[in-house]
């Protein structure tokens, strides 16, 4: 216990260089996942307890061995809560609606990242054994750095959406292929109860989020939703734990398949995945300060040429593999044609089969070995900011995201919380108004919304329309000139007439926008039409051109913000 809390001050002191950090990176365009990792690096054993001497003050406040324990405990639990929240993106109404595409714009992408780091390391060292067991270590992608990075910018549209369920595929294939890679290449280990092992954690997850989402039914308070997401996980790694002990790979399952099991069971998970969510936070950040804690430097050196060979050849295979399954996919520009850069990050998956190897074949895969740590430091620096350029590029980050918050500073910081205190104590009889200038509709608006063709026919208008859980769906023309949008009311008659609902289509139940939101409208302009049409959303016009929608949702967050 003493051991514990002679953490405490040490990771205080990372969470306080994360916080300040973190909000000066946000203003430049660098993702705080991206500081996380480095304050985890610059207070861990490999590179600033080297500048002092053990026993000192300094080695008390650095992340030095007497953290190892405590903050490798907190990785677990927080993969399993991310891992918990990348089950929540796998929605069988998603798969039906895209599902064909994305299985094969991952079979490509996993194909070719396979292909060109086994001929990679086949060629750098002359192992073929090497060359097997490779393309396992390449081809998984860090769900945690993927996942936190776009609920940072709140990406929200098909590429973000995208992204979520293909680090999903390239994890359950890595976990799924290596020990049968693992068997050809070195005899070994047990491919056959391995898999048994992994679709034992599958079921058993997926049993404890069913559960949890006939439970959900009757769970209606914040708190109590918490409990139960928090319920969920411990459960999972728990029981994983107590069928193969020390099996990260496994909890990981465990854990994706409950998430998976509770956002298709009930219509309340999307509350409970938010609310979990914003309450463990915290933990997401102890979890990249551990892995930058864990960062190797030298491991890039020692990597050396082959590991040069290794990082471009599952870079090229990840962008090139990615364009390729976009294209045969037929996806078109609905998903950002920079796709694969999105899917770079990588962490836990290959560190643990690393362990794995070690353990199981150490002189044999000692190099792969050196060369896979060296991937995982470069990948997990420069992964963050890709995925983050990948939304960004994609248009499915609001504006008011990426610029930054004005903030008080020094004195006038000061003055404001004087001045609260004076409020309280009843010392002031009026407050100031509010600045009229602000941010605009530009700001608030998504940028990249669902969008039907005016020549749709009307099953598939209803099936967009249920899909978006909007309650405006903008219609545009052959030449993507904004036409109207479509309301739940337009379309309720014709749901009810099976005659009607075979000739209908999108562009009968289309309703003109008289008065569209510029977007440079104010937010009180967006709120007074909003409540004029007694609408939810409303389109953002620009000539006869579609900006974007912008939801009350997103105006209240912007006006709080502001």
């Amino acid at each position: 216990m003493d051991a514990f809390f002679g953490t405490l001050i040490s990771l205080a002191l990372a969470l306080f260089l994360s916080l300040g950090l973190g909000r000066v990176a946000s203003r430049i365009g660098v993702p705080r996942v991206t500081v996380y990792l480095l304050v985890g690096l610059v207070l861990g054993p490999h590179v600033g307890q080297r500048f002092f001497d053990e026993g000192g003050l300094a080695t008390e406040l650095l992340l030095g061995p007497h953290t190892e324990a405590p903050l490798w405990v907190l990785k677990q639990l927080a993969i399993g809560f991310i891992l918990f929240g990348v089950g929540s993106a796998f929605r069988f109404q998603t798969f039906r609606e895209v599902g064909p595409r994305i299985l094969g714009l991952s079979a490509a992408e996993i194909g070719m990242t396979g292909l060109l780091v086994g001929l990679a390391v086949g060629a750098g060292t002359g192992d073929w054994r090497l060359a097997v067991i490779a393309p396992a270590l390449a081809i998984s992608s860090a769900p945690s750095a993927t996942l936190v990075t776009l609920r940072e910018v709140e990406a929200e549209g098909p590429t973000s959406r995208n992204l979520i369920l293909c680090v999903g595929n390239n994890n359950l294939v890595a976990l799924f292929l290596f020990p049968l890679l693992f068997a050809v290449a070195f005899g070994g280990g047990h491919p056959g109860q391995a898999t048994a092992f992994a679709l034992l954690a599958l079921v058993a997850g997926g049993l404890i989020g069913f559960g949890a989402a006939v439970w959900l039914e009757s769970i209606t308070g914040r708190h109590e939703l918490v409990l139960l997401g928090l319920l969920v996980v411990l459960a999972a790694l728990g029981l994983v734990h107590w069928i193969e002990p020390g099996s990260t790979g496994l909890g990981m399952l465990a854990c994706f398949a409950a998430g998976v099991a509770v956002a298709n069971g009930s219509p309340h998970a999307d509350a409970l995945f938010r609310y979990v969510e914003n309450t463990v936070y915290p933990l997401y950040v102890l979890f990249f300060i551990a892995a930058g804690r864990d960062l190797h430097l030298e491991a890039v050196i020692q990597g050396g040429a082959l590991g040069v060979l290794f990082i471009l050849a599952r870079a090229a295979g990840k962008y090139f593999g990615a364009r390729i399954g976009l294209r045969l996919a037929g996806w078109g520009e609905e998903v950002s044609p920079f796709f694969g850069a999105g899917l770079m990050c990588q962490a836990g998956i290959a560190l643990g089969l690393v362990a794995t190897l070690e353990h199981a074949a150490p002189d044999a895969t000692a190099e792969l070995r050196h060369v896979v740590v060296a991937s995982v430091v470069v990948f997990e620096l420069v992964g963050p900011w890709l995925v983050r350029q990948t939304a960004v590029g994609a248009g499915e980050v609001k504006l008011a995201n990426l610029l930054p918050h004005e903030e008080a500073k020094g004195r006038e910081a000061l003055r404001w919380v004087l001045l609260e205190l004076r409020r309280n104590l009843g010392m002031l009889r009026s407050e100031s108004a509010l600045r009229e200038e602000g941010p605009t509709v530009r700001h608030a608006m998504r940028r990249r919304p669902r969008i039907v063709s005016e020549s749709l026919p009307f099953e598939r208008v209803l099936k967009a329309l249920g899909e978006t859980g909007a309650d405006l769906l903008p219609v545009v023309d052959a030449h993507d000139h904004f036409k109207g949008v479509i309301s739940y009311e337009e379309i309720k008659n014709t749901l009810y007439d099976p005659m009607m609902r075979d000739v209908v289509i999108a562009e009968d139940l289309t309703s003109v926008v008289e008065d569209p939101l510029e977007p440079e409208s104010s937010l009180a302009t967006a709120l007074e039409v909003m409540d004029r049409h007694r609408v939810h959303s409303w389109p953002v016009v620009e000539g006869q051109r579609l900006l974007g929608m912008v939801s009350r949702t997103d105006l209240y967050s912007l006006m709080q913000r502001s």
